[in-house]
């Protein structure tokens, strides 16, 4: 009895690691998948006064794309839920730019653009003495902070609030993104490794 007991408990034990073993598995493929898939944009970096002891050397991006201004008379989107917005290369350069954004993503984009998926923080609307104004959708899309090797944080830091660097961020077919490196003068200063 109590040797059929001990057979189940390890039975139970064995079950358990193998489906963390098999999460973790998944999370690392999901993530080198996406690195090395998913399509290459350049968004240019806004400075944001970051600072945190407890999370090691990193630098907090913000970018242009995190604010979008509904075009007049759109829905406003409801807090925490997907949003969508489609770039598209600038004609004078490597960095994109927005060209639209909706609760949906659309059926099939050109293929000179790319989906990329938010997720909604904020939406201010216009006050009631500037009704012309637009309303504007706060997003963030989990690009917004990127851990570099310890001691170049402050450099980073500086650098961004110069705006001299630009990030590669890598989006796959459904919108997710990662931050693939970073540009300097469309020079690579960082990359992200794969695992």
């Amino acid at each position: 009895m109590i040797v059929a007991t001990r057979r189940k408990l390890w039975f139970a034990v064995a079950v358990v690691a193998l489906g963390q073993a098999a999460v973790l598995g998944w999370m690392i493929w999901d993530r080198t998948s996406l690195l090395s898939n998913g399509r290459e944009v350049v968004l240019e970096v806004i400075p944001v006064d970051p600072r945190s002891l407890f999370r090691g050397d990193y630098v907090i991006l913000g970018y242009d794309i995190s604010r979008f201004s509904l075009p007049a008379g759109a829905q406003a989107p409801r807090l925490q839920t997907p949003y969508y917005l489609t770039l598209k290369k600038k004609p004078d350069g490597d960095n994109w730019q927005v060209v639209g954004g909706a609760n949906e993503p659309p059926a099939s984009p050109p293929a000179d653009e790319v989906v990329i998926k938010g997720r909604v923080d904020y939406v201010s609307e216009p006050s009631t003495d500037k009704p012309q104004d637009p309303t504007i959708v706060g997003l963030h899309y989990g690009i917004e902070s990127f851990f570099v090797p310890e001691g170049n944080g402050r450099e980073l830091e500086k650098m961004v609030g110069d705006k001299k660097i630009s990030a590669v961020i890598a989006i796959d077919d459904d919108g997710n993104a990662a931050i693939k490196g970073l540009l300097s003068e469309g020079r690579r200063i960082y990359e992200e490794p794969l695992l």
